[in-house]
């Protein structure tokens, strides 16, 4: 009896790690998809710890990492303040070397060390290469597939039809890396496709019409050119192709627009001084004064054709000035 009674006891212990074994197959397999175990939450803080897209570790790590660098930015920022946002422009040289590389492993000897973070880009680090996503390559600027149509663009007629009505060419795309550049051909080819024009006949077999050759350009060469020319230059502004902009040349307009920025503003686009968007609109018996940049009452420009209310107010001032001339004069003496 006490031989049994002790095999019982004995056994106990091996039951009791089946029975928690069981319980634990089946809390998983009960378990929600996509739910993650604490367990699993707990390891995805360890480097190279497998990341479930699901899981709300995945977010909230590149998350805590993008703050710390948008904190330190910043910091950055305030201390070496530039007053212009022109500063800040990606030198048009520095976008062309960009260009040249394909992934962001290729930029990092282009950069601070002490900027770069090494949990994020060293293997083994807290965000390393095993986590979940992919490592993008560049679009470099170079002939890629386009879609393009050989149907004429006036083509108004449904009764007959191209075949084929599209197909693919080689056209420039890809990133310049700022928006003062765009990816444009440097070498072009002419294609004269072949296209079979069909009539469609309801009931009936379409019959073949004719053929057409329909000449298509394709890019042969590529590369990351000013998005401005010097042909989109006014008459108040010169081209720099360094900066690939035009520059106003009328600073001294410039500088006496500043004197009005309650109701101006400098244009540097056009380099004009223009109104200040309105805010509300004129009462009854006046209207806006683009000139003048405010409302003004109607008849200021009921002056005999003066064409505007300034020219108006510089007639008036003559008109002062000559009266009191007038009246300073000496009374001649009547006998």
């Amino acid at each position: 009896m006490n031989s049994k009674q002790s095999n019982k006891q004995t056994m106990l212990p091996g039951s009791s790690l089946v029975l928690l074994v069981a319980l634990a197959g089946l809390v998983m397999v009960l378990l929600p998809v996509g739910t993650v175990p604490a367990v699993h939450a707990q390891q995805s803080d360890r480097a190279g710890a497998l990341i479930e897209p699901n899981d709300a570790l995945y977010d909230a790590r590149y998350a805590r990492i993008a703050k710390e660098k948008r904190e330190s930015s910043r910091r950055l920022a305030t201390t070496e303040e530039h007053g212009s946002e022109e500063f800040y422009e990606l030198p048009i040289e520095y976008a062309l070397q960009l260009s040249e590389l394909n992934t962001s492993a290729d930029i990092l000897p282009l950069l601070d060390p002490d900027s770069v973070d090494s949990r994020i880009f060293m293997d083994g680090g807290e965000y390393s290469g095993r986590d979940i996503g992919m490592e993008p390559v560049a679009a470099s600027c170079e002939p890629d597939s386009e879609l393009v149509s050989l149907r004429p663009e006036n083509l108004t007629s449904s009764r007959y039809y191209y075949y084929p009505s599209c197909t693919r060419v080689k056209r420039c795309s890809g990133c310049c890396n700022t928006k003062q550049l765009v990816c444009e051909p440097t070498a072009n080819r002419t294609i004269l496709y072949k296209v079979t024009i069909l009539e469609y006949r309801p009931n009936k077999k379409d019959r073949f019409s004719h053929r057409e050759l329909v000449p298509i350009e394709e890019h042969v060469r590529c590369k990351c050119q000013c998005r401005v020319k010097a042909w989109h230059c006014n008459e108040r502004q010169l081209y720099n192709a360094n900066n690939c902009r035009c520059e106003c040349t009328n600073r001294a307009d410039r500088d006496e627009c500043a004197l009005e920025s309650d109701r101006k503003q400098w244009n540097p686009a056009t380099c004009t001084c223009d109104c200040l968007p309105r805010n509300e609109d004129c009462t009854s018996g006046s209207h806006y004064d683009r000139n003048a940049c405010k409302c003004v009452p109607n008849d200021f420009y009921a002056y005999d054709g003066v064409a505007s209310y300034w020219d108006h107010q510089k007639q008036q001032q003559e008109q002062q000035e000559q009266q009191q001339q007038q009246q300073q004069r000496p009374i001649p003496l009547t006998g």
